[in-house]
């Protein structure tokens, strides 16, 4: 039988802070505190799998514009003084070792924050009517760029309380899931079927743990 902590060591090991809101709700603590790490740790890997897939999804329509493939250089895009930041970051994350810099390397070590704001009315003009093109799994007249911005804040903002460890279990989680599915969807529908058939999260929201 797996071993689980009483509250009292639980509250030793991760804080009295970090119980509070479980504490809160009408679970039991230690269960509810288990059952949402395992939540959180599905839910990131569907971001993962979104994160990929919309990155790869712009470098692939930006690259072929800009001279070596390195659109993140380009002055066209007039990136903002953040974004430049993200990506001197990345350049030398990527350059790492005395390593050659390569435009997918580089793509790859860009923090979902950057591309995040890639989809913000700053770039209406310059990166979206090249990166439109991307969304294979959406008919052009209904590519709308505020709309997709709108859904990859919320992801985007998940990923940063799954990541940091926050609780998850009182948020909507159902929306959250067809968030990541209407990303993964934009790209290719696909890649949407394979996000919803590959997740077992369905089956882990239907072990919530009962009310004490």
């Amino acid at each position: 039988m797996a071993y689980s902590p009483d509250e009292q060591l639980l509250e030793q090991w991760v804080s009295r802070e970090r119980l509070t809101r479980y504490r809160s709700a009408r679970e039991d603590t230690v269960a509810l505190y288990l059952w949402n790490a395992a939540l959180s740790a599905q839910l990131l890997e569907m971001i993962g799998h979104v994160e990929v897939l919309l990155r790869n999804a712009v470098h692939a329509k930006l690259a072929p514009h800009s001279p070596d493939q390195k659109w993140y250089l380009d002055s066209h895009y007039n990136f903002s003084s953040v974004a430049n930041r993200s990506i001197d970051t990345a350049r030398n994350a990527a350059k790492r070792g005395g390593q050659v810099e390569i435009p997918g390397k580089v793509v790859a070590e860009l923090m979902f924050g950057f591309w995040r704001f890639l989809f913000s009315a700053r770039y209406q003009s310059t990166i979206w009517p090249r990166v439109k093109t991307a969304f294979q799994g959406v008919p052009a007249h209904a590519r709308d760029r505020a709309k997709l911005e709108e859904v990859v804040i919320r992801v985007h903002d998940l990923r940063n309380r799954v990541a940091h460890h926050e609780p998850v279990f009182h948020q909507p989680v159902h929306q959250h899931v067809a968030d990541l599915i209407f990303i993964a969807g934009y790209v290719d529908d696909r890649a949407a079927r394979m996000l919803a058939d590959q997740t077992t999260i369905f089956d882990l929201l239907s072990r919530r743990p009962p009310i004490a």
